[in-house]
C-alpha cells in the first residue's frame, strides 16, 4: 500500500463519520420487560482489539513484537497519538482513550453508506486480577484504561460498551471464588470489583441516556468461555458435575446479584461459554442450576450466548446449535448473543477467506435469523491473531471482516500498521459485509428508533381500561394490542378502551411498527371486583331550606334547597345522613346504599327548637308514623328508592316502601 493510498485512508477515517462522538447520547436496548423478544431485527459490532500495548514507549504500532510472533492487530482511529497511558485524571484518560470505533465505521461506511450506523456492539476483555487494569497482551510501555473509562468513551461514540470479565484468578483452595482477592496494586476483593464495576456502569448508563430519556445499554459478559477454563472445567468434559462446576455456578449468582442491587436495569449481564448444540452441552454452568442439578426459580442471567467459529466438518448453521438456542434463549425468554464469531482457519488464508465469505452471506441475513428471532447481538472478533493451531504450533490467523488482510511495517516500532482490503487497499474491507448489514434487519442509527408506550387509566368499578398510545419513532402506522395475554391481539386500533368481565391480572402488550421495525411494551393490570363503597345519589330538600347536610356528622355534602329533587353525592355504603340549621332540631336519617341505587328523601320539614325532643326527632327519613309531610300544601308523599333499582330498605320501618308520587325526570348518569 502506498504512502498516498495510507494518507487516503487516514482521511477518510478522520472526515468521514456517520455518527459524531460530541453527541454524548448511549443506545438503548429495550429490556425483555420492555419487549425485546417481540422486536424484529438484530444489534451487530466488533471486537476491535485489547489494548494489549505496543512495541515501544512512543506506542505506535499495532503489532506486537515482544516474542518475535504475531499477537493481536488492533484498529484505531489516530494511531500516531496511541497511548492510553494512565495520567491519574480521568478526564484525561477518557480523551487519549482509542477504541477504533470511528475508523471502523467509517470504513463500512465508505463502501455502503449507512453500514457503518448499525455497529453498536464495542466489546473489550478485562481481567480482573489486574483491575483496574488490563493486561490481556500487555507489555511494559502502556497500562490500559478501566473499563469504565473505556466503556464511556465507548457511550460517548454512540456505541453499547460489552465489558467481558475474567475472573479465573479470584481462586480459594482451587475454586473460583468472588470473596477472593486479585494481586494488582491495591488488591481488592471480586465482590468489591464487581460492585464497583456495577456502580460505576449504572452512573455511566444514566448519564448517557437515550434521546428518549433511557438509560444507555451496557453489558457486562462475565468469564466468557467459562467451559474452556481448567478452573471450571478441569476434566475438559462438559457432562457431570463437579466441586468446580459448583463453584463457578456460585460465583455468577453472586456477581448477577451484585449487579442487580447496584446497576438500573439497561447494565445487563451476559452468560456464554464457546459453541454449544444443545441444552446438556451447558447444563452444569448454568448459573439456574442448583447444585442437586435441578432448575431454581430464578436464572440468574439477562443474555445468553456464545462464541462460534465455524470450521471445516463443524457445526456451521444455527439448526446445528438450534437445542442450545430452545431451552436458554427461546423456552427462558432470554435474547442470544454471539460475543464472537469470525472463522478460524488455523492459519491457512484460503480456508480463512472462504469460511469467512460463507459465515457472513449466511449468519448476517435477515431470512437466517428470522427463524431465530432471541438471537439479538453478533460481534464480529476483527483482528488477526497469533494462536495455536490443531497441531499445537503457532500460526498467524486472520479473523478480520472478509477479504481484512494487514500490513505491520516490518514489525516496525516507529511506523503505525494498517489494516486494508487485498481487493482496494484504500478500503479496510470489501463490500460483502457492508452489503449485508444494510438490511433493515440490523439495527442501528440509520433505522428509526421505536420505543413502544402508552397511558392506562383504570375504572375500577366498571372493569374498563382506556389506553392511549404515546409510542415514540418515526412512520408508525401498526398498533396491535393483546389485553388478556394469550398472544392474539383484540384490537388494531392506535386508542383502545376495553371492559373485563371479570377481576383478575392481565397482561396488556401493544405492538407497534413502522413496516421496517417492531417494538412492544407489556404492563400487567389489576382488575379488582366492583367496589360497593362507590358514591351514589341521594335526593333532598327541607323546609325551610338552606340547613347544611352533613353525613355520619363528618362529611358535609351541601345545603339543601326548597327542591326535593336537588340531587347530592354521598358516600356508598350504611351512612347516617343529618340535616342542621339554626333555630331548628337537627333532623336525623340514615341509608344503605351499593351503587348504582339511588335514594329519594324527598322534602323534609324541620321542628322550631320550640317543641319537645321526643316530637322533633324523626324516627326513620323524616317520617312520624311512616308519614313524611312535605311542601308548604302539606301533602303527605311516602318516600322510597328509584324505580329499576333493587328496594332496599334503610332503618326504622318495616314495609317496603311504596314509589314516590314524584319522580326525578330520569334516573342520574353515573
Amino acid at each position: 500500500m502506498s504512502n498516498k493510498n495510507y494518507g487516503f485512508f487516514l482521511l477518510l477515517c478522520s472526515i468521514g463519520l456517520i455518527i459524531s462522538s460530541a453527541s454524548g447520547t448511549g443506545y438503548h436496548i429495550p429490556t425483555v420487560a420492555e419487549g425485546l423478544l417481540n422486536d424484529t431485527g438484530c444489534y451487530i459490532g466488533a471486537y476491535l482489539g485489547g489494548n494489549q500495548g505496543a512495541n515501544n514507549a512512543m506506542c505506535v504500532n499495532y503489532y506486537r513484537k515482544s516474542n518475535n510472533a504475531p499477537y493481536e492487530t488492533q484498529i484505531l482511529d489516530h494511531p500516531l497519538e496511541y497511548g492510553e497511558k494512565k495520567t491519574g485524571n480521568s478526564n484525561e484518560e477518557l480523551k487519549e482513550t482509542d477504541t477504533g470505533i470511528e475508523t471502523f465505521r467509517t470504513a463500512i461506511n465508505v463502501l455502503k453508506p449507512g453500514g457503518g450506523k448499525k455497529q453498536l456492539l464495542f466489546s473489550r476483555y478485562y481481567n480482573l486480577y489486574y483491575y483496574p487494569d488490563n493486561d490481556y497482551g500487555k507489555i511494559p510501555y502502556t497500562e490500559s484504561p478501566a473499563p469504565y473509562i473505556w466503556a464511556e468513551k465507548v457511550l460517548q461514540q454512540n456505541g453499547i460498551p460489552v465489558l467481558v470479565l475474567y475472573p479465573w484468578a479470584l481462586q480459594t483452595n482451587g475454586l473460583l471464588d468472588l470473596t477472593a482477592q486479585n494481586g494488582y496494586h491495591a488488591p481488592m476483593t471480586g465482590v468489591a470489583i464487581i460492585t464497583e464495576i456495577a456502580q460505576k456502569c449504572d452512573a455511566l448508563s444514566k448519564k448517557y441516556a437515550d434521546s428518549n430519556g433511557k438509560p444507555a445499554t451496557i453489558l457486562l459478559c462475565f468469564g466468557l468461555e467459562f467451559n474452556t477454563q481448567k478452573i471450571v472445567n478441569p476434566t475438559g468434559i462438559d457432562a457431570g458435575d463437579n466441586e468446580n462446576k459448583k463453584a463457578w455456578r456460585q460465583m455468577f449468582r453472586s456477581a448477577y446479584t451484585i449487579v442487580r442491587a447496584h446497576a438500573n436495569p439497561s447494565v445487563q449481564m451476559v452468560w456464554a461459554g464457546n459453541i454449544a448444540q444443545t441444552k446438556n452441552d451447558r447444563i452444569f454452568y448454568w448459573p439456574g442450576t442448583d447444585d442437586n442439578g435441578n432448575q431454581m426459580a430464578e436464572d440468574f442471567v439477562d443474555w445468553v450466548g456464545m462464541t462460534w467459529y465455524p470450521w471445516k466438518n463443524g457445526p456451521t448453521t444455527l439448526d446445528d446449535l438450534a437445542g442450545f438456542y430452545y431451552y436458554y434463549a427461546r423456552d427462558r425468554n432470554h435474547p442470544m448473543i454471539f460475543m464472537e464469531t469470525s472463522a478460524d482457519g488455523n492459519g491457512i488464508s484460503a480456508d480463512e477467506l472462504s469460511l469467512k465469505n460463507n459465515q457472513v452471506t449466511y449468519l448476517y441475513n435477515k431470512n437466517t435469523l428470522q427463524k431465530y428471532p432471541n438471537i439479538k447481538g453478533i460481534i464480529w472478533f476483527n483482528v488477526i491473531k497469533g494462536e495455536d493451531n490443531t497441531n499445537q504450533q503457532l500460526v498467524t490467523k486472520n479473523f478480520l471482516i472478509p477479504d481484512g488482510n494487514w500490513n505491520n511495517q516490518g514489525k516496525s516500532t516507529t511506523k503505525p500498521g494498517y489494516v486494508y482490503s487485498s481487493s482496494n487497499q484504500t478500503a479496510m474491507m470489501s463490500s460483502r459485509y457492508p452489503n449485508a448489514v444494510t438490511d433493515p434487519y440490523f439495527i442501528g442509527y440509520s433505522a428509526p428508533s421505536l420505543s413502544a408506550d402508552f397511558d392506562l387509566v383504570i375504572d375500577k368499578d366498571s372493569m374498563t381500561i382506556i389506553c392511549t398510545d404515546t409510542s415514540t419513532g418515526q412512520g408508525i402506522n401498526s398498533w396491535k394490542w393483546d389485553v388478556n395475554g394469550d398472544t392474539k391481539p383484540e384490537y388494531y386500533s392506535q386508542n383502545i378502551t376495553h371492559r373485563y368481565k371479570s377481576p383478575g391480572n392481565y397482561p396488556i402488550t401493544l405492538v407497534i411498527s413502522n413496516g421496517m421495525q417492531t417494538h412492544s411494551i407489556t404492563r400487567i393490570v389489576t382488575i379488582p371486583s366492583g367496589d360497593p363503597e362507590r358514591d351514589c345519589y341521594l335526593f333532598i330538600g327541607s323546609f325551610p331550606s338552606n340547613a347544611e347536610i352533613w353525613v355520619d356528622d363528618a362529611q358535609k355534602i351541601g345545603i339543601t334547597t326548597p327542591n326535593m329533587m336537588t340531587r347530592y353525592l354521598v358516600p356508598g355504603g350504611a351512612h347516617s345522613i343529618s340535616l342542621i340549621r339554626d333555630g331548628y332540631t337537627t333532623w336525623t336519617g340514615s341509608y344503605s346504599l351499593k351503587w348504582p341505587q339511588v335514594r329519594y328523601f324527598g322534602q323534609i320539614t324541620l321542628n322550631p327548637v320550640l317543641r319537645s325532643s321526643h316530637q322533633n326527632r324523626t324516627d326513620f327519613g323524616g317520617i312520624k308514623t311512616g308519614i313524611l309531610t312535605t311542601g308548604s300544601t302539606g301533602g303527605q308523599k311516602p318516600q322510597g328508592i328509584m324505580p329499576g333499582i333493587s328496594i332496599k330498605l334503610d332503618s326504622g320501618i318495616g314495609t317496603v316502601p311504596s314509589i314516590p308520587d314524584v319522580l326525578p325526570a330520569s334516573i342520574p348518569s353515573i
